[in-house]
């Protein structure tokens, strides 16, 4: 029997990242691997894991996606 989580794709940190800077965000600040992004005109502020290769979890992803304004 296949696993729920065998079908489930995950998105990499360096991927995310770049559809965030693809879309308009850009970095202010970093401590450690976590950057602190704004975008120009949207409001708010995201506060971005970077860790490279590694995927980002499907709720973390999910939650970075609506932060920033971006469907899908």
């Amino acid at each position: 029997m296949e696993s729920f989580f065998s079908n489930i794709v995950f998105m990499k940190s360096s991927e995310l990242l770049r559809l965030l800077e693809k879309d308009g965000w850009f970095s202010v600040s970093q401590k450690g691997s976590h950057l602190k992004m704004k975008h120009a005109t949207k409001g708010g502020t995201i506060i971005f894991p970077n860790h490279g290769s590694k995927e980002v979890g499907k709720g973390l992803e999910r939650k970075i996606k609506k932060d920033a304004g971006i469907a899908k």
